[in-house]
């Protein structure tokens, strides 16, 4: 079945594949540089002395014109990590590095034998890399192995940066994920620009922008990554592999930087906000006036790593709404990312194997205040918030406020290895309840490829002083071994029934996971129709956690098979083909009641265990050319529908086109269909249609307007019960047809030269009604003006 796949995949796919252009090895290494400055990855030169200057004269403008580059070290000898690891870099790349004592200076050279092909537009700070072609300094200032800043640039100086954790995993599609944390932001410089050899970028990164050792002599972790992003290929200084499972590890150095004296780090942002928000009012929409609100962030560094931060009334900075998910067969919670400024910055030290701070459970804060940054082998944080809500820590009506309190302490161990300690207090509800959690974590590396994670935690919850606290486990626990070729993982995942982290985000209680996945990775020869062919197994089976530890059986599970294949030209085709089975279990269904012919309710009676619950999953991902790029998911599944405890069929297909025909303009549109039908009888359950238009134009680095519309339609029939037919009620109400429409329509204009400074002005619109595309049919439920101005003092 794979080898037809493959065969049909490859006819396919061939037609729109690019083909392989020739290699440039351009180079502006004059042949007077001292060759002690040049620094050959390939060969293996991975310790790099960099040159420091005391009058630095460098314009940020990409243009490489200054001198002082002629006499700084070169880094270059790039070679391929993906999709075929080891193999000579296509395209020649040579940065250039000086420091003074206050920041660090790079000079990026991007040759390109083509270089009307280069991928190079506007676009958003920390968005444009996920398109465009890219160059990444990583810096390990710490030199332990463990946590990187990373500072991307498009071939036109656009920023995107964050932190590289290593042991985190933020899955990005199918078979593949990153390491890296976008949610920080760093003050630093940079602009580029393309020209006939290819592409140039200049960057300035101040030290008060890192944290690092106070030692008169240190040494730095670098590498230099950079992807060709109309072929997919990535390329790196120094080598990268999977054979060794820590990414860091495999960096060179920058060493012997010296007197380094960054400036004391003191940082004020005011914003202002004001809202006028139009409500429904006796069927008419009637709009407020607007409502100005005032906050303040700031920041102080009490040492050169240890930063305290301080906000007052900190504003949501939601400008766009969380992206839409179909929720019509929806079990558990969904997450949506944190996006306020003061809770982002220095989230990494709160990280912990299992999702324990999770902030945006902090609703309306009035206040918070944090302490983070690193002490000698320690990495610390305290994070305190005071929660205006009006809810208990148990989701009711509550007229006080609840404080929050977090504290981590991690230290590191060994070579790239930590061991954790999190405790976390959500308290102050007029009962006087509480919910604590206290949990250690451990990340050991060994033998290069092996990776051991665990964490123990405990829950402690009272609803009020007279109630007494009520202990309760949460064991998680996996191995993974890395590897070019071969890998594979296991894990176990237990949590109890009872288990509340009151400030993280653990959707699934009561549930123990085990799950076993290998994967195999082939590579074709350079220049292949087919670069790689990525095949992973995996099985997992949920347990209730009772049943588990007294030797029960799962009530959930499923084997898959996932292959992958990766064209030439940054393509891939990913299909999964699924086994699965369920058993609906008597506690989810307590309210569940039949109707019986004379309207009488009668007892739900459960069906059978759902077997052989099979899928196919097909995931395209296709650049047709550099200004069309085509995604896609189809599922085609057995599924359980949840509502009725029945068997069910769902056919859903979400295409998704991007359109970029110039470098300021780009178009999103997407559309995601979905139909469900019960297998007794075939008939229909539910269908959802979402079709969404994201428009954008990007008139300088700075400013942007963006037009977001989204049109939800939703019908769901009547429950009927799985075995008769006969109708069903939830604690009572008969579940009937409903049909339903939603028009969502948000518009921004947005100038943000830099973190912390900006203006937003926009308007949002809600529309509910009837299930039609016709604009009659539907109603205004609210909308909103706002606009938001802020501006980050650094002294």
């Amino acid at each position: 079945m794979l080898q037809i796949l493959t065969l049909a995949a490859l006819t396919a796919f061939a037609p729109a594949i690019q083909q392989l252009g020739p290699g440039s090895p351009g180079s502006e290494i004059p042949d007077d540089r001292d060759e002690a400055l040049v620094f050959r990855g390939s060969d293996g030169e991975l310790e790099v002395r960099v040159p420091r200057v005391s009058n630095v004269e460098i314009r940020i403008d990409g243009r490489l014109d200054e001198e002082i580059w002629r006499n700084a070290a070169v880094i270059t000898g790039f070679t391929q990590y993906e999709p075929v690891e080891g193999i000579p870099a296509t395209e020649n790349t040579e940065v250039y590095v000086v420091y003074s004592s206050d920041a660090i200076y790079f000079g990026i050279r991007a040759f390109d034998s083509e270089p009307d092909l280069i991928l190079a537009r506007l676009g958003e700070r920390d968005r444009s890399v996920f398109g465009d072609d890219w160059v990444r300094i990583m810096l390990d200032t710490f030199n332990d192995q463990r946590q990187a800043y990373v500072f991307y640039v498009n071939p036109l100086g656009i920023q995107t940066d964050g932190l590289w954790i290593e042991g985190m995993q933020q899955r990005m599609g199918m078979g593949g994920g990153v390491s890296i944390d976008f949610n920080p932001d760093f003050i630093w410089e940079s602009d580029g620009r393309v020209d006939d050899q290819g592409w140039a970028a200049e960057i300035k990164i101040p030290y008060v922008s890192l944290r690092f050792e106070n030692v008169p002599v240190q040494d730095w972790g670098i590498n230099v990554t950079r992807e060709v992003k109309r072929r997919g290929f990535k390329q790196s200084w120094a080598p990268l592999t999977q054979n060794i499972s820590s990414t860091l590890a495999q960096s060179g150095h920058l060493v012997g930087l010296e007197e380094l004296r960054p400036r004391r780090l003191v940082e004020i942002n005011p914003v202002a906000t004001g809202l006028s928000q139009g409500d429904l009012v006796g069927g008419q929409l009637e709009r407020g006036n607007i409502e100005p609100d005032f906050g303040i962030n700031g920041r102080i560094g009490v040492t050169q790593n240890l930063v305290f931060d301080a906000t007052f009334n900190p504003d949501f900075s939601q400008i766009e709404a969380d992206n839409n998910r179909i929720t019509v067969n929806e079990r558990f919670a969904l997450f949506f990312p944190e996006k306020r400024p003061f809770f982002l910055e220095g989230t990494e030290i709160f990280r912990t194997p299992r999702n324990l701070v999770h902030t945006r459970r902090i609703i309306d804060p009035i206040g918070g205040a944090k302490l983070t940054g690193k002490i000698g082998s320690f990495n610390v944080g305290y994070l305190g918030a005071i929660d205006e809500s009006p809810r208990t820590i148990f989701g009711d009506p509550n007229a006080g406020s609840i404080s929050f309190n977090v504290l981590r302490v991690r230290r590191d161990i060994g070579t790239g290895s930590n061991v954790g300690f999190l405790f976390t207090n959500r308290s102050g509800d007029e009962a006087g309840g509480f919910n604590r959690v206290a949990a250690v974590d451990l990340r050991y590396l060994f033998n290069r490829r092996y990776t051991f994670t665990t964490q123990i935690a405990g829950s402690w919850t009272s609803d009020s002083l007279s109630d007494p606290a009520r202990f309760r486990p949460l064991i998680n626990a996996s191995l993974q071994r890395s590897g070019r070729n071969w890998g594979w993982n296991i894990k176990l995942d237990d949590v109890h029934s009872e288990f509340d982290a009151g400030a993280g985000f653990i959707p699934r209680v009561g549930d123990t996971e085990v799950l076993a996945s290998i994967s195999n990775t082939k590579f074709g020869r350079p220049g292949s129709t087919v670069e790689r062919l990525r095949t992973e197994f995996r099985i997992n089976g949920f347990f209730d956690h009772d049943d588990f530890w007294s030797g029960g059986s799962p009530f959930e599970g499923e084997i898959e098979l996932q292959p992958t294949i990766s064209f030439k030209g940054d393509r891939s085709l990913t299909f999964v083909f699924r086994d699965g089975l369920f058993r609906f279990r008597p506690e989810d269904y307590l309210g569940w009641n039949v109707v019986d012919g004379s309207g009488a309710l009668q007892p739900f009676v459960l069906p059978p265990d759902l077997t052989h619950m099979l899928g196919l999953a097909i995931f395209p991902r296709a650049r047709i050319t550099n200004e069309i790029q085509l995604n896609a998911r189809t599922y085609l599944r057995t599924i359980p529908i949840f509502a009725e405890a029945a068997r069910g069929f769902e056919i859903q297909f979400a295409p998704d086109i991007t359109l970029k025909p110039t470098t300021s303009f780009q178009l999103s549109l997407s559309h995601t269909f979905s139909r469900i039908w019960r297998s007794r009888d075939n008939t229909e359950y539910s269908t959802v249609n979402i079709p969404r238009i994201r428009t954008q134009y990007q008139f300088s680095k700075a400013l942007s307007t963006r037009l977001v519309v989204q049109y939800e339609l939703e019908h769901r029939s009547a429950l009927r019960h799985p075995l008769t037919g006969e109708p069903v009620a939830i604690w009572g109400v008969e579940r009937t047809t409903s049909d339903t429409g939603e028009f969502q329509a948000q518009f921004l204009l947005s100038y943000e030269p830099s973190p912390g400074t900006t203006f937003f002005a926009g308007y949002s619109r809600l529309e509910e009604g009837e299930r039609t595309f016709r604009f009659s049919g539907l109603n205004p439920v609210n909308d909103r003006f706002f606009v938001k101005m802020s501006y980050l003092f650094r002294m």
